[in-house]
């Protein structure tokens, strides 16, 4: 009954932490379709200065999260979510404001140094105990996946409504909304024990443990997947679809999605976590092959389906298994640490995606498909397994 009860009361928090941080990630991904063609209305602009400011928010990401992460192990969660999420509203209103691509850049810039994903996790994995952790985690996994996929499908439909500067401004003004609501009404998870300093060996202890290790590389193919899909797929259905028609793909894949992924979550707490692991990054491999199809609307449909059962539920998965490993005291630089390996997978898979791309169609999906393997082939040979990562004060 006691449990019912913490439930009831932690789940509203978490729903609103993940819409906080899903409203953060549809902000970045919606615009991603026009930016480039934005960045060319703007004085100043070059091809290689449009570039820069689509990649340099993954970029900061990348940098970044270990930093919120140290820090929210220091000073509390919600100190650096407030303040990541404050930096990500301002770099959306100057993007609004922007009347160069100078400007522009910055803006993108500042949007993606507030990296609270990790702080995020660390959060909601500590709101619940460990018989709710992997429920909410799941739930904050869920948003986040489907706000990226989701944006393909809102976006070109907001994009006939308003100009993208506009859509910058709604995002940031969403984004405020639930910021309020979080500095006003949720209260900290974290423990008021005062945290060692990471240079006392904390992220020496995470980088020596092989399945924090193992969890952090299958995020990286994870993420390195799921850019070379959101970088292909929309050009596919732009032309079978049209722009406006995307959600005829995108809805279906994330609510189906969805529904898998709960399946996935309750097969791991039966202790089926690796093969529910390799799974899913079969399934995401084998929806590869579908792409090849690129202008069939059915095969476009089922591929896409097939890929975000296998992305969602791995994304959730992995992130469960970090957080449960972790200690409280160092969950935020964990999460640091484990975002970082995710940005940098996104990153470099739209480097290596977009160079690729214009050269050969299949070899780019032939690459996407041997990630896939190697995921696989990592947690079989691998074998992870959710220990509790000993502390920096515990080693003799």
């Amino acid at each position: 009954m006691q449990s019912d009860k913490l439930t009831r009361s932690v789940m509203p928090a978490v729903v609103m932490l993940s819409l906080a941080l899903a409203i953060r990630q549809m902000s970045m991904t919606i615009v991603m379709p026009f930016l480039s063609t934005y960045c060319k209305l703007l004085p100043g602009y070059t091809p290689v200065l449009a570039g820069l400011a689509i990649g340099i928010f993954g970029l900061m990401q990348a940098i970044f999260q270990i930093p919120f992460g140290i820090l929210s192990d220091r000073y509390g969660n919600k100190k650096m979510m407030i303040l990541g999420l404050t930096q990500v509203v301002i770099g959306l209103v100057i993007a609004y404001f922007s009347s160069n691509i100078v400007l522009l850049i910055f803006a993108r810039a500042l949007q993606g140094s507030g990296a609270v994903i990790g702080v995020g996790y660390s959060w909601v994995a500590g709101m619940a105990d460990e018989k709710h952790q992997v429920k909410a985690m799941s739930i904050l996994g869920a948003f986040i996946s489907a706000a990226a996929a989701l944006a393909f499908a809102v976006g070109p439909i907001l994009r006939g409504l308003m100009s993208v500067n506009w859509m910058f401004l709604s995002c940031a003004i969403l984004l405020f909304i639930n910021e309020m609501y979080i500095l006003f009404f949720l209260k900290d998870s974290k423990s008021k024990k005062k945290v060692e300093s990471p240079q006392n060996g904390q992220i020496h202890i995470l980088l020596k443990d092989k399945n924090f290790v193992l969890m952090n590389l299958a995020a990286f193919l994870n993420n390195y997947m799921m850019m070379s899909v959101f970088y292909v797929v929309p050009i596919y259905l732009t032309k079978v679809t049209g722009e406006k028609g995307m959600w005829k793909v995108f809805v279906p894949a994330i609510i189906i999605a969805i529904l898998v992924m709960k399946v996935a979550v309750k097969l791991t707490q039966k202790g089926l976590n690796n093969q529910v692991l390799m799974g899913s990054f079969l399934v995401s491999a084998i929806s590869i092959i579908l792409f090849f199809k690129q202008s069939s609307y059915i095969f476009l449909l089922i591929g896409t389906t097939l890929f975000m059962c296998g992305y969602i539920s791995l994304a959730t998965i992995v992130a469960t298994n970090v957080n449960q490993a972790t200690a409280d005291d160092c969950r935020g630089t964990a999460n640091g640490i484990f975002n970082s390996f995710q940005y940098v997978g996104s990153f470099v898979g739209s480097i290596v995606t977009g160079a690729i791309y214009g050269k050969s169609n299949k070899l780019t999906w032939i690459i996407v498909i041997v990630v896939g393997i190697i995921g696989f082939l990592l947690v079989a040979i691998g074998k992870p397994s959710v220990n509790k990562i000993q502390e920096p004060g515990e080693l003799k």
